[in-house]
């Protein structure tokens, strides 16, 4: 005989919907927990990146875990923070070839892959809060392209507009919400100045209402140099590590809860913020956080 489902708050649900609204939002809560969502993790390896996708929520836990003792609010929770208050963390390792990346090719594939993710998850369609994190860390250094047609910041907030397919137009220029953060690895950044290229912050920035979310926030930041053996110097500025760090922009989940996994201090070089297509907040880095060629260089494009 089926257990008859018991009630933790005899109240109508309109009440109960304000209950979990306020359980759920990032302002009561910072931990980003993956209980109760039937999606926790998933890595694709494609040719030059690597992309995790995690779903989370700021909920409460405890209620979603009273699901096993059949009271109705759990499930009815569970199903409100589906169509309601998920947030969608991505992660990219770009560790590939930059000169041998076809855009549209990548573009096909991950397009692929998200839209079977979302015929097996149909609620992922509806989340409208994105994270995306892109470590900048190509094999063979610098994007060489005749009058900077193409450039690396570029690429990265191409690859950006295609992860954020799945939410339609209108919706995410309505209620969507955008944090998008470009780590640079110091390699990159090194060889980068080195060959006198720019990087394409401009790109990466601009245009603001490019990626169609009524709020963003766009920002750069460069990993730390931290190998002060066995590194080579040209003319005594610019410390280059004399192999690439094991650096990815990964997740992992431990007791429930997503986090990224570090990779060592960073620093700032610019973050944007832009609402309804107008920039409403601006904060630079600063020269003396690291000190040295790379980093200054870096800024100057950035505030070029």
């Amino acid at each position: 005989m089926a257990t008859i489902p018991r009630e933790l708050f005899p109240i109508p649900p309109e009440l109960r919907h304000e209950v979990y609204s306020y359980l759920s939002g990032p302002e009561t809560a910072t931990t980003a927990s993956v209980v109760g969502l039937p999606l926790k993790l998933k890595t694709f390896e494609c040719k030059h990146t690597r992309v995790q996708i995690c779903p989370i929520h700021y909920g409460s836990a405890g209620l979603l875990t009273l699901a096993k003792y059949r009271f109705h609010e759990a499930s009815e929770y569970n199903s409100w923070l589906l169509d309601n208050a998920l947030d969608l963390k991505i992660g990219v390792t770009f560790n590939g070839r930059v000169n041998t990346f076809v855009q549209s090719d990548w573009d096909v594939k991950m397009k692929t892959h998200l839209q079977k993710l979302a015929k097996q998850h149909p609620w992922l369609a509806k989340v409208t809060r994105y994270n995306i994190q892109v470590l900048w860390s190509p094999a063979d250094g610098v994007l060489k392209s005749k009058r900077n047609k193409r450039t690396a910041g570029q690429t990265v907030r191409n690859m950006a507009a295609t992860l954020t397919t799945l939410v339609h137009d209108d919706v995410k220029k309505k209620r969507g919400k955008l944090l998008l953060s470009l780590r640079l690895a110091h390699t990159a950044a090194a060889q980068t100045v080195l060959a006198g290229t720019r990087f394409g912050f401009a790109d990466f920035f601009l245009p603001t209402e490019g990626l169609g979310f009524g709020e963003q926030t766009r920002e750069a930041w460069k990993y730390a140099h931290t190998k002060p053996v066995e590194q080579k110097r040209v003319s005594g500025l610019v410390p280059l590590p004399s192999q690439d760090a094991e650096e990815k922009a990964a997740m992992e989940i431990k007791n429930g809860v997503m986090q990224w996994e570090a990779n060592g201090p960073i620093h700032l070089l610019m973050k944007r913020r832009v609402f309804e297509d107008e920039m409403v907040g601006m904060a630079c880095g600063n020269e003396k956080d690291e000190g040295g060629h790379v980093l200054l260089t870096m800024l100057g494009e950035c505030l070029g």
